[in-house]
């Protein structure tokens, strides 16, 4: 668990510190493995998943991890995608708390609005400076309009 004082506010996260990946390059997914048997991935002092206390973490977006193997010479890549996890207070079987959304997500979702949020606002100033004009344009119309005087006095002045 990790604690984030802001504005004297506390609030509490959890997140991963360690990964370790378990490997068997014997298997059939790893062909033509150059070393084949049991091999360990690990990662330290890591911060992935940093989650506010109570909620599960989501992320739809792929992520990757690079981690070290036990033998020091190789890189491991673990690519997550379709992530959703929660380390305590599950209430029943697979039932999650409120996801929090990575960050990938949260700009992919910003990246699908903005366009409908700048297209309604862009309407609206079309629409708002269109009545404007033709107030403009019936105001001026009518004060150059010449009056047609009702006593017949005053046409000799026209």
């Amino acid at each position: 668990q990790d604690t984030h004082n802001t504005s004297r506010i506390q609030e509490r996260f959890w997140k991963v510190n360690k990964i370790q990946f378990v490997y068997d390059t014997s298997q059939a997914y790893f062909k033509d493995a150059i070393n084949p048997g049991k091999h360990t991935a690990v990662s330290h002092h890591l911060t992935l998943f940093r989650t506010p206390e109570g909620k599960s973490y989501k992320c739809k977006a792929q992520e990757t991890l690079v981690l070290i193997s036990s033998d020091h010479h190789k890189m491991v890549s673990l690519f997550l995608s379709q992530t959703h996890i929660q380390p305590f207070d599950i209430n029943s079987d697979f039932i999650f708390s409120e996801a929090s959304k990575c960050v990938v997500d949260q700009q992919e979702r910003l990246e699908e609005t903005l366009p409908l949020i700048l297209g309604l606002t862009l309407g609206l100033i079309i629409v708002v400076m269109l009545t404007v004009y033709h107030l403009h344009q019936k105001y001026t119309a009518t004060a150059r309009q010449t009056q047609v005087p009702r006593d017949r006095a005053q046409y000799k002045h026209m």
